[in-house]
């Protein structure tokens, strides 16, 4: 049987579309999705926007975090990977896997006094990971899963996400412009000022610090071969850079203020005594056999960025 138009038997009958309907059809349903997808750009770019910024807040309290600082308080106040280090990150790798050049985290004892007794303990060392990337997460990728870029520049760290186009080439501007945390040196660093004080041993009340004041009924030893200073222990104090504590010296005149400042010195945890001792050999240590004729307590303490940490030191 032929297939006609049963109202018009002199026209065939159609099943479907011819190609040029088909088409036409196919371009309005592209320009429909073009529209669509445009639409959702600006979307779908603000959310990468605040993902790679949320990211960057995140990696600044990774690497140094200071919540609420409590001056008066001095205590757990600062946390994250400079503070357990003493060094801002090579890279960001590091936040997530221990550089071979540092130690792990861990407790480290010291004999302050010469006493054959520890005295000083405090923790420090490399102990992350200090980025918590997500489920499945390995990489550490900006909202447009391109990598981050640092910038060390005199102990100031930049961190940035290049944006969309993932580059710095002008224009810059919109979702293509750059977004950078800083972590600036102040932000990890303090002052700390020692100040000597003598107790009296005929009034046991404090008076300051004089060399008179010192020996104050101790027999002088010869001339040129007292010392007074302030055993300092702090990350990488003695120039190292494995994350340890190292004991470092700082000599203190026995003339002038009696005080001793150490300057841009990373925060957390630190530890001191001040001791006046026979420098028998004349190098400003304190040598094996060399005695110790006073001394302050030990104690650890909290190093708080941006702020001038003073520590008043009785020698006894």
């Amino acid at each position: 049987m032929s297939r006609f138009n049963c109202v018009n038997p002199g026209r065939p009958y159609r099943l479907g579309l011819t190609l040029l309907e088909l088409i036409v059809v196919l371009s309005i349903l592209a320009v429909l999705a073009s529209v669509a997808v445009q639409s959702l750009d600006p979307i779908a770019n603000q959310s990468r926007y605040e993902s790679s910024q949320q990211l960057l807040d995140g990696i600044r309290s990774a690497i140094v975090k200071v919540p609420n600082a409590n001056v008066a308080t001095r205590s757990s106040l600062i946390s994250g990977y400079v503070a357990d280090t003493g060094l801002l990150p090579g890279s960001l790798g590091d936040l997530q896997v221990k550089p071979v050049a540092l130690v792990a985290y861990g407790t480290q004892s010291f004999d302050s006094d010469r006493d054959l007794t520890n005295d000083i303990t405090v923790s420090r060392g490399w102990n992350g990971p200090y980025l918590q990337l997500g489920a499945g997460r390995t990489t550490i990728l900006d909202g447009w899963g391109n990598p981050l870029s640092l910038l060390n520049s005199s102990g100031s760290l930049t961190i940035s996400s290049l944006g969309s186009d993932n580059d710095s080439i002008v224009p810059e501007d919109g979702y293509q412009a750059n977004i950078s945390v800083n972590i600036p040196l102040q932000s990890y660093t303090g002052d700390v000022v020692f100040r000597l004080y003598a107790i009296s041993i005929a009034t046991g009340v404090r008076v300051d610090a004089t060399e008179a004041n010192l020996l104050d009924g101790i027999a002088s030893p010869p001339a040129g071969t007292k010392r007074a200073g302030v055993l300092f222990y702090g990350t990488n104090a003695a120039g190292g850079s494995s994350g340890t504590i190292e004991e470092s010296m700082c000599v203190v005149g026995l003339t002038g203020s009696f005080d001793y400042r150490l300057t841009n010195t990373v925060c957390g945890k630190g530890a001191a005594r001040a001791v006046f001792w026979v420098d028998s050999n004349n190098d400003s240590l304190i040598s094996t056999g060399e005695t110790i004729l006073r001394k302050s307590y030990a104690f650890v303490f909290e190093i708080v960025p941006g702020i001038e940490n003073r520590f008043d030191m009785e020698l006894r």
